[in-house]
């Protein structure tokens, strides 16, 4: 813990250094947040100091960000303790005519109960249990000959979970460093072929199971017409499993056909894939459709995935926003099929809706509904689900301070274990700032 903490000071201050180079650029932009209060939850009452800083500075070819917020409770002798759900996230990019280099980090430490919208259901695996999940990621991209017939790009990555004060065995620290190159040689002007590499090595705390995983593609793409571009990718995965019983190597080819069609009020799109997993060969097809709506958007699409020559298994997913003058909606559906580093295989399913309403000139209200649903498709392992309910009022009480009054409520099961449910009231003020340096 205290080396991570090691990398992320270091990492603040030499993205910070670059942020303060650019403030003295036109577009630099300072935020802070204070929201003090009194939080109820568990039974037990606590003083709850919240905060949010953010920086972000902008010219012609360099962007920078960064922002971290969290909160402390009373009643903790550490203050590293006392810190709640914190949450770190630096970007910066410059970029010429003819390259690109981007970097990026971000930190979170939450429970593991906390349900995290934007997990990839492809690939993240709902897990109900106490304690608490940190994740961090830096990733950093090289893109060269933007302008050129000949162009491609280079990027690393950094990957690491870690859980603390946590129950279950089965959850085990893990780190995953990653590389890739893609390369570009434009033919002409309707024809483009790729060649690309890609690493990746994961190394889990014993008795789990490390992981390394290398692909290789060939592909083309190609512009059929004005609004019509397809593309064809080849290529060959091998995955090597090292652990307490020995080495297990899987090895297979892999092939994606993919098409877009324009149209007037949005694109339709087709893809079927198939790869090599840890969990066998996973094949899936799926048809997507997009449509520009007067004030938002509606994205919808249905597939079939299967792995090996296991039942067939249906896809679906859809995704609507509106906004009005005083109020913001959004309703996502999802049914993905999920493969993790372990090679456990799962449906996930995740519905969510929010909504923003302002109430007046000084008052608005926000609700939001999530629910995520893992069903494993090994009889042998546990089924999980949980629902997440928050309800949040704000009023301006003065020029410079508003109210601020939030409630949350998650209910979470899982097969073979009693439901568990938990709540939060939080009641204070809230304060911001923003100016530019």
């Amino acid at each position: 813990m205290r080396k991570r903490c090691q990398y992320l000071i270091a990492g603040l201050v030499s993205f910070v250094a670059m942020g303060t180079a650019q403030a003295q650029d036109a577009g630099a932009q300072v935020g802070l947040s204070l929201t003090p209060g009194l939080s109820y939850e568990d039974e037990d009452s606590r003083a709850r100091l919240g905060f949010g800083a953010t920086f972000d500075s902008n010219t012609r070819r360099q962007q920078f960000s960064a922002g971290f917020d969290g909160a402390f409770e009373s009643g903790y002798d550490d203050i590293t303790d006392s810190l709640r759900a914190p949450r770190l996230t630096l970007s910066y990019g410059i970029e010429s005519r003819a390259t690109a280099v981007n970097a990026s980090l971000s930190y979170r430490r939450d429970k593991i109960s906390a349900l995290v919208v934007d997990d990839d259901l492809s690939s993240d695996l709902l897990v109900i249990g106490t304690g608490q999940r940190a994740d961090l990621d830096t990733r950093a991209s090289l893109t060269f000959g933007r302008d050129a017939p000949f162009g491609g790009t280079f990027d690393l990555g950094y990957r690491e979970r870690s859980y603390l004060d946590t129950v279950d065995p089965t959850l085990l620290d893990e780190n995953t460093a990653s590389a890739g190159l893609s390369l570009r040689f434009v033919i002409d002007r309707r024809l483009t072929a790729t060649l690309s590499a890609q690493g990746s090595e994961t190394d889990v705390d014993a008795p789990g199971t490390d992981l390394q995983r290398v692909s290789a593609n060939a592909g083309l793409n190609m512009a059929v017409n004005a609004a019509l571009t397809a593309s064809l990718i080849l290529g060959r995965t091998r995955i090597t499993e090292t652990g307490l019983l020995g080495t297990d190597t899987t090895e297979g080819g892999s092939a994606t056909l993919s098409a877009t069609q324009d149209m007037p009020d949005g694109a339709v799109s087709g893809r079927i894939s198939s790869d090599v997993t840890t969990a066998g060969r996973l094949t899936t097809l799926r048809i997507d459709r997009s449509l520009d709506l007067p004030r938002g958007t509606l994205n919808f699409g249905a597939g079939l995935g299967q792995l090996d020559s296991d039942d067939l298994q249906t896809l679906a997913r859809m995704s609507w926003s509106d906004e009005s003058p005083r109020a913001q909606y959004g309703v996502t559906v999802d049914r993905a099929l999920a493969v993790d580093r372990d090679g456990d295989s799962a449906i996930n399913s995740q519905i969510s809706l929010s909504w923003q309403q302002e109430l007046d000139q000084i008052s608005s209200f926000g609700a939001g509904l999530s629910l995520r649903d893992t069903d494993r498709l090994d009889p042998g392992r546990a089924d999980s689900r949980q629902t997440n309910l928050s309800l949040t009022y704000r009023r301006d009480l003065t020029q410079d301070w508003g109210l601020r009054t939030s409630y949350t409520h998650r209910w979470s099961s899982e097969t073979g274990a009693a439901d568990t449910d938990d709540y939060t009231v939080f009641l204070g003020f809230e304060r911001g700032f923003q100016w530019r340096p």
